[in-house]
This record gives C-alpha cells, structure tokens and sequence, in this order.
C-alpha cells in the first residue's frame, strides 16, 4: 500500500499561529476516588489524518555541553540545555524538520506527560497579547519538559518559565502527573496560562477548547497562573468573574466548534451515561463528579467512540456509513503517484511532492502565510463545500492557482480541492459522497487519530516508576492497547521504523492498512475487526496485574534487573500483537 498523503491547506483561527495538526484531539482524566482500582488515569488522542506515521522509542539520559541548546527544526524555538538529559520514553513524529511532536510518556523520575488538545483564543484577548511566532509549541515541549524535571510541578514550572519568557506560538491543554499530583495546564495567549491541580473525586473530558473554570491565582499550593492572568482579560474587555476570581475559559476562549461539543458530549456520556449533558448546551464544565465506578475499559471505550448505541453516525465516513463507497481521488506529480483521504486531497506544485505532516505549512493568497496545527479538523467531505467559521479562514498557497474546467471556476474549500500544475493529471471516481446527514457527528474515535494512549498511576508503585502507558498504535479503532512501564529500556523494532511510506515491518503502517480496509465498509467490517483486535489486547489484559505485581516487588530489591525484565516481558507482549496484526493484515487484504 502506498502513503496516502493528506495535502492540508491551513487556516486562520483566532487561536491558532503556526499551528499544524487537525483540532480534534480529545484528553481524559479520572481520579483515583472514581476508578476500579484506585489508579489516576489520563490519557488522549492525537489526532491529524491517516498515514502519518508514529514511532514508540526510549530516549536515553544524555550529557549536554556547556551552551547545548534544544532546536524546534520548524519554529526556531531555542531551548538552552542544562548539563544533564534525562531518560524518558515517548511517541515521536518521523519528520522532524515539521517538528518532534514527542506527545506522551514517562521519564526516568516517574513524571509522566501528555501534551497536548490544541486550543483556540477569542481575538480580543489575541489583540491585547498575541501568540509568538517561535514561541513554545506542541511539538517541543514533551521533549523539553520529560528530559530536564523531577516532579510533576516543575514541569508546569518549567513551562510556565519559557512562556514568560519567550511566549507561545499556539494555546494548548495538558497533563503533567506523578505518584503524587495531577497537573491541567491551558496555554492561553502568547504570555498567559493557568493550571490546577487535579482533585481525586472527578472527571474530565477536554477536547479542543478551553474548560478551566473558576481559579483562585493566590491559590498557589493547588494554581500555578501567570502574572497578568487577570490585567490581559481586563485589557482586552473580556474578563469575567465568580465570587472575585477569574472564569478562565469565559475569560480567554474562542467559541467552541461543533467537533468538540460532539465529542465532549460523546466522551462524557461514555463514562456516565446519566451525566446531564446534551447537544444543545452552551455552557461546558471542566469536571464532573459521578457516584460511578468508572474503569479502563471505559476509558478505552471513549478513545475508540465512534458514536455507537447513539442515533448518531460518524461525519468522518458518511459513505461507508450509510451504505455506500469510500470516495478517493488520486493525483500524479511528474511521474510519482500521491493518494489522497476521502477529507483530505493531495496538492502538488511543479516539481514538488506535497507531503502532510502535522505541520505542513499552506501559503495563503495576497501575501498571508497561515499554518496548520496537530488538532485542527480536516474532516471535510470531498462533495461538500466547508464553510469557514469565525475563527477559522480558508486560503490557497500563493504559488498555486486554481485551474478551473472550460466555463467554471475553481474554488478551494479549506484547501481540500484537488489541483494540478502543468503536466499534471487528476481522476476522480465518479462517485460523489453523499450529502452529510443531520444526524452524523465528529467522533472522538476518527479515522484521524495517528495514536491514543492512556496512562495509569498508582499509590502502590515506585515513585520512579508510578504507573503504566496503554499505548494503541495507529487508531484504536482496529489497533490494540498494550502495557509500557516506565522504566522500560527498549521498544519492539516495528514501532521504531521512520518511513513515511508504508512498511510492513511497521505496526503503525501495518494498523493504518486495516484502518484504510475497515473505512470502505465500516458497517460490515468494523464489528468483526473490533472482535478481534479486543481478543489481541485481552492476552495483555489478563498478564498486566501480575506483571505489574512482579515489577512492584522486583524494584524494590533490583531497580535495574526489573527494568530488563519488565522491558523482555512487555517486548514479547508487543511482538505477539504485532504478529497478529500483521496475520490480520493479510486476511483483510486478501479479501
């Protein structure tokens, strides 16, 4: 199977700078009075397009020369190194020169991270104090934050400090926990950000929007908020307040766009189907408090959401879903062959082959450049024109014009159009996908999401090595959850190859054919997958207590031994998966 490279034209949004990926990441957090076994659980999924590829690795501890600084290829952001690096493990991108993107994982002080839910700012507050260009970004600050802090509180310490003094390029929402505290912390503007610590009896679902509520910033043993929090709210006319505290959200944020409200009622009703949440609501608490036990299959169950036992379809395939065909257009480039999503068509200029990262940039018309971040939607049917909202404006790259047929005009649609330079040929199917249905919705589990992954902390574990990564490479939807501890040394080689093309030594490219397979009859095939992918991920369910139990008692007389043993025992879980996935692949292809 060839890549399918996804062409993303980027938009102007109001809290959006050099953003790249597609606005439709969605974290979760469950306190340890909420859960079965009294773990913190946290987790997300990282979402842009299909046929990106992810890779699993650790990072090994480093020794920086004096003046070593950490480069962000695509932003030019500069981070100046201490003398020491330390190990961590993550989930990075394959083209750093868009950007690490390392996104999730512990380090070797039991600090795990999970970053980020891209944000968007209302632009009165974007007036008073604008993103920055080469400011902090997502694509950075795992790496930044994994590699130099002990506790969970330096890290938003650690962040807190950059943004003061070199700004951020984009808002974001993100965790940063350890054995003993939860962190959420929103980026909200160039210099301003709130966190708070987490409590224990609630839970929170948070898609790409701002949901800090009320704050106390002389709280500081449970707020960590920047200095002019509340004067930049004021200055830009939008500050409002509860009992002389700031809202956050009703403060800093942008309207919520309806693929989040979707998802954050989705996502909410998985974990407490008698939360009163609904469709029409216009007001969107952070956390929740249920009297249910709420579990990691639940968890699990809300990444892999595609709306189902609802009266509601999927907006990410209507054509499988409503009985039809997986519409795709293919287009050529001086002699190399680009295929493109349903949502997502390949652009080309002379010469050139257009890839989509999660940060590709898009050039827009009359001299402004725009950009795309790792949570913008690109969901948009290839029928249907899209129409821009407020906050978000579509334009072409200034170096290509549209070709219009004999008589018509060509328009591009939030750079989903399909164009050719000279020499160049595009077919398209005959097929149109059909109109989208009232009833069909943004699902947190979509055809998007490059990986989810879910984290479990516990009070009995070493505080090196508090808790567990659930990771599903590719999407979950056709992929399975297994466990990594963290003070693993090593990941299995499938999860560590770099191609951005397919590679069947690969586990994400070999996940992202099933899920490519599954798309063109997602009624029929999505159940039968489903089976088998949850019978898969059962061989490491019912290993995973005693294997934890084991490290537990391993650690505490051979911190390092248990680190090689629990590496060996989670590589041959890996392996096992793997090799299934791959058996699957070519019973589906097959077919």
């Amino acid at each position: 199977m060839k890549k399918f490279f996804a062409s993303i034209v980027a938009m102007l949004s109001a809290g959006m700078l050099l953003a790249q990926p597609v606005a439709a990441c969605t974290g979760v957090y469950v306190g340890k009075g909420l859960t079965e076994d009294g773990s913190v659980i946290f987790g997300r999924t990282e979402d842009l397009e299909q046929s990106h590829n992810k890779t699993f690795v650790v990072i090994e501890a480093t020794e920086n020369e004096e003046g070593a600084k950490l480069v962000d290829e695509y932003t030019k952001f500069e981070f100046e190194l201490p003398a020491q690096s330390y190990k961590y493990f993550a989930v990075p991108d394959t083209t750093p020169e868009w950007g690490l993107y390392y996104e999730a994982g512990y380090n070797e002080y039991g600090v795990a991270m999970d970053a980020t839910t891209t944000t968007y700012t209302n632009d009165e507050v974007l007036a008073v104090d604008p993103l920055v260009e080469n400011g902090l970004s997502e694509g950075i600050m795992t790496t930044v934050v994994l590699g130099h802090v002990k506790t969970a509180r330096e890290g938003v310490e650690l962040l807190a400090s950059i943004i003061d003094e070199k700004g951020s390029s984009e808002g974001n929402g993100l965790i940063i926990a350890d054995k003993n505290e939860t962190w959420y912390m929103e980026i909200l503007s160039g210099h301003q950000y709130a966190a708070m610590k987490l409590p224990d009896d609630m839970f929170a679902v948070f898609p790409n929007s701002f949901f800090l509520e009320t704050i106390d910033v002389n709280d500081t043993e449970n707020v960590i908020a920047s200095a002019d929090l509340i004067n930049i709210a004021e200055e830009a006319g939008t500050y409002v307040e509860e009992e002389g505290m700031i809202r956050v959200a009703d403060s800093y944020a942008a309207e919520i766009d309806p693929g989040s409200v979707s998802r954050y009622w989705s996502g909410v009703k998985t974990l407490d189907p008698d939360a009163e949440v609904s469709l029409d609501d216009t007001e969107f608490p952070f956390l929740h408090s249920t009297d249910k036990t709420i579990t990691l299959d639940q968890v699990m169950s809300l990444q892999r959401n595609r709306l189902e036992d609802t009266d509601y379809i999927p907006a990410d395939n209507i054509a499988s879903a409503t009985g039809g065909q997986v519409v795709k257009e293919t287009e050529t480039t001086e002699g190399e062959e680009t295929k493109a999503t349903e949502s997502e068509e390949a652009e080309a200029t002379e010469g050139e082959e257009t890839k989509a990262t999660e940060s590709e940039e898009a050039e827009a018309t009359e001299g402004e450049e725009t950009k795309a971040t790792e949570t913008e939607e690109t969901e948009v049917e290839e029928s249907e024109e899209t129409e821009a909202t407020e906050t978000e404006e579509t334009e072409v790259e200034e170096s290509e014009e549209a070709e219009a047929t004999e008589g018509e005009e060509a328009e591009a649609t939030e750079g989903e159009e399909a164009e050719t330079t000279e020499g160049e040929e595009t077919e398209t199917t005959e097929k149109q996908e059909p109109e989208k249905p009232e009833n069909a919705l943004y699902p947190i589990g979509n055809k998007n999401t490059m990986e989810a992954h879910i984290f479990q902390i516990y009070e009995d574990m070493p505080e090196k090595v508090p808790g567990v990564m659930w990771l599903a490479m590719g999407s979950p939807t056709v992929s399975p959850y297994l466990p990594y501890f963290g003070n693993i040394n090593d990941t299995l080689s499938a999860y560590q190859v770099e191609t951005n093309e397919y590679d069947p030594e690969s586990f994400y490219w070999a996940v992202d054919n099933l899920l490519t397979i599954m798309l063109e009859d997602e009624e029929n095939l999505k159940p039968e997958m489903r089976e088998k992918i949850l019978a898969i991920e059962k061989a490491g369910k019912d290993k995973y207590e005693e294997l934890r139990q084991e490290l537990i008692t391993m650690y505490a007389e051979d911190p390092q031994a248990a680190a090689e043993w629990i590496t060996e025992q989670t590589m041959q879980l890996a392996q096992d998966a793997f090799d299934q996935i791959k058996d699957l692949e070519a019973e589906y292809v097959e077919k």
